[in-house]
């Protein structure tokens, strides 16, 4: 039985849900890695000139309200428009917002951009993991099914963010001026490439998010029944058990948990591009290298490819005798490499020379390096999040656990500007070193309190 689910193939909208989300990285991380650089480069040479403080809450902006939109997103779709009709429309709105980034002048219509493109996403991106739900019969193929859909995303920022740097240093320059608005132009173009995909492939779709999710369909997407039952409500009145309560709190601490370990990770975004821009030679040769490339780039190529080996690695780990390394272990090993990864930095300092002045350029070797780290750590982490929440959320808690874990993410992003306003009244050694203590210090304290935490989710339910 094992091996025949294993044999078992996905579904083609499975895959054309998966291509429709490639399209959608393709635009995002096209505009993303340029969108600081865009707001910080002077008016001579294509950028907006903006004060690098203001700068960097803008840039923060667009991703952490991408996180926080799809809960709204979810609610419309669920109660309104029904999966296709949210992502497409989302699609349409995300296009309009990066025509907009193609023609801002000022900060008003940078932010009016971030607006529609959050807007967009929150009506795509949820949506979109949830049509994908729906392809299965077979529940069990979902794992697998999630963890292709991670290389097909991280294909998409790859190869959206690698095209971008070319595009924006080399295609588009003109003399002294960069083609950053170029750059989103072609974001919208992805957007209406990935609309006209998705509605191509609505027939393969069996039927499902023609309603909202709510009711069952047929493959023709007509309605045969509804999940909503009467005496659902009776369920919903039944007090949480002790466990269930606990593992609500374990939830919650590694939320909080992800909050921290954001707040420094996205500092790769924020201080290590302004970083890389003061002190670092971006070239190889005679060769131009955006910090693009480093950032994300560089993480999305790491991220495909560390999928497997790292799968391979927790597999092989829950071969032992003692099973797999639990949830909180991983989080503190994410927490190391995001330290180490700063420590990477600190070793750059040391060999570029601490307190010369910016004259002195360190190698692109050292951001490689820090890039590499760091996305070690996130591989620890990040993809194990929803399994978590998943695994130990009190059913009718899922839906709104799993958005406690998005506005972590949220959170993280609006705080991660005023970290790096407050950086920026330091020298960068001090700041480098700081991050690193701060982060090697929790990884100390998660693996101490590792049994008490664990103790929440693997206890025993009271008799």
């Amino acid at each position: 039985m094992g091996k025949a689910q294993t044999n078992e193939k996905h579904p083609k909208g499975f895959y054309a849900c998966c291509i429709t989300f490639m399209f959608e990285r393709l635009a995002f991380y096209g505009a993303k890695p340029i969108l600081l650089l865009f707001l910080i480069t002077a008016t001579l040479q294509g950028g907006l000139g903006i004060e690098r403080t203001d700068a960097a809450v803008m840039a923060a902006n667009l991703t952490a309200y991408t996180y926080m939109a799809p809960l709204i997103g979810g609610i419309i779709s669920d109660r309104w428009l029904g999966a296709r009709y949210a992502i497409s429309l989302g699609y349409i709105i995300m296009a309009i917002g990066y025509l907009v980034g193609w023609k801002a002048t000022g900060p008003g219509m940078v932010n009016l951009m971030i607006i529609l493109v959050s807007i967009g996403t929150g009506l795509f991106k949820g949506n979109l993991n949830a049509l994908i739900g729906r392809q299965y019969q077979n529940k069990e193929l979902l794992d697998a099914a999630f963890s292709i859909q991670y290389s097909y995303v991280n294909v998409g920022a790859f190869v959206g963010s690698l095209l971008t740097g070319f595009l924006y240093l080399h295609l588009f320059k003109k003399g002294d001026v960069l083609g950053f608005r170029q750059c989103f132009f072609v974001a919208s173009i992805w957007c209406i490439v990935g609309l006209v995909w998705f509605v191509l492939n609505w027939k393969n779709l069996q039927g499902q998010g023609v309603k909202p999710f709510k009711y069952l369909t047929d493959e023709n997407g007509n309605v045969i029944g509804s999940t909503e039952k009467k005496d659902d409500g009776k369920n919903d009145k039944q007090p949480l058990t002790k466990l269930e309560r606990n593992r609500m709190i374990a939830i919650i601490l590694v939320s909080a948990l992800s909050v921290i370990f954001w707040l420094f990770y996205y500092q790769q975004d924020l201080a290590l591009v302004i970083y890389m821009t003061d002190y670092v030679k971006m070239s190889i040769g005679s060769f131009d290298i955006p910090p693009s490339w480093v950032t994300t780039t560089w993480n999305g190529l790491l991220c495909v490819v560390l999928g497997g080996v790292m799968a391979a690695i927790w597999k092989k780990l829950a071969e032992r005798p003692q099973g797999d390394m639990n949830m909180f272990k991983k989080v503190a090993l994410g927490f190391l490499f995001v330290g180490l990864s700063f420590g990477v930095m600190v070793v750059c300092e040391l060999v570029r020379g601490v307190g010369t002045d910016a004259s002195v350029k360190a190698s692109v070797f050292w951001p490689f390096l820090f890039v590499t780290v760091i996305t070690i750590g996130e591989m620890c982490f990040s993809p194990l999040r929803n399994a978590f929440v998943s695994k130990y959320a009190p059913k009718k808690y899922l839906s709104l656990l799993m958005g406690v874990i998005a506005i972590s993410t949220f959170g993280a992003n609006k705080l991660s500007p005023f970290v790096q306003a407050f950086i920026e009244k330091f020298d960068v050694f001090p700041v480098f070193v700081g991050i690193t203590v701060i982060m090697l210090v929790f990884t100390a304290l998660i693996f101490l309190a590792n049994k008490k935490l664990n103790s929440l989710v693997e206890g025993k339910e009271e008799a």
